[in-house]
């Protein structure tokens, strides 16, 4: 990773001793030398050693990474040693909670994308370096369904291309979608004047 892949990202930070959401804000620089990033110390209530996991969102697709943070203030700044990064791998990574409503903008049929007139409005509940759970009207997919999921993230566009992998009833009206993250694209959106 470099500066120009993680400065002004967003980063969500979990304590990996209780799984609690202690950050969520963006990366202000990146250090090579020392494998971390600097984020503001107003992000933090407590401030000591955590051990973290953590999930930055690049140009390149999500990261995860495992490391600590000191708890050391430098000029209203906190560093995030980030140890070891992976692009999205097994299911059994952390999970981070993010609710933000989006659109399925189409779904695939024999490997061709089919545009919808009208997206299937979706809500996320979670997300994973590699999968995301969402919440939207049952009978909306089935198992194995591939679709583009639009989501709309501070000043960047996320469009990921999901397959779903389980389904849980949350209600009679609505149904919880777990899917994998096969491909994303990152793109900066335009200010609106």
């Amino acid at each position: 990773m470099t500066e120009g892949e993680l400065k002004n990202r967003r980063i969500i930070i979990k304590d990996m001793e209780n799984d609690q959401l202690i950050a969520d804000t963006q990366i202000i620089r990146y250090n090579s030398l020392s494998n971390s990033v600097m984020i503001s110390a107003a992000s933090f209530q407590e401030k000591k050693f955590y051990n973290i996991s953590a999930i930055i969102f690049t140009d390149k697709g999500l990261y995860e990474s495992y490391g600590t943070i000191r708890g050391v203030v430098t000029g209203n700044e906190i560093e995030v040693f980030l140890g070891k990064s992976k692009e999205k791998e097994d299911r059994a990574k952390t999970r981070y909670p993010i609710s933000v409503e989006g659109n399925v903008k189409g779904i695939y049929i024999d490997n061709k994308e089919v545009s919808l007139h009208r997206g299937i409005h979706i809500e996320t509940l979670n997300m994973s370096a590699n999968g995301v759970l969402i919440k939207a009207d049952a009978g909306s997919f089935d198992v194995g369904e591939i679709f583009t999921l639009v989501l709309e993230i501070g000043k960047e566009t996320l469009e990921l291309q999901c397959a779903v992998v389980r389904i849980h009833k949350s209600d009679v009206l609505l149904d919880e979608y777990g899917c994998r993250i096969d491909e994303i694209r990152i793109a900066q959106r335009e200010e609106q004047t």
